[in-house]
């Protein structure tokens, strides 16, 4: 699910407190364009910490691998 930005309403209240339209729509679409665009979802925090569990787990199974390993060599 994305975000939504509503360009004219940002953009009427820059006109309505006193920018100009040229000016109030280009701040608008910056706006959307650059600011919003970088700002982070909870759907994107949920796939890095689902993500970041895999390799956990993966770290996790191949360290009790390798200690069950030096643990039946040495033994």
């Amino acid at each position: 699910m994305g975000l939504s930005f509503y360009t004219l309403g940002y953009s009427a209240r820059l006109q309505a407190a006193g920018a100009s339209k040229q000016l109030s729509d280009e701040h608008a679409r910056l706006a959307r364009d650059m600011i919003i665009a970088d700002l982070v979802t909870k759907e994107d925090l949920r796939l890095a910490l689902s993500h970041q569990t895999l390799q956990f787990g993966a770290m996790l199974v191949v360290g009790l691998g390798l200690l069950f390993a030096a643990i039946s060599f040495i033994v």
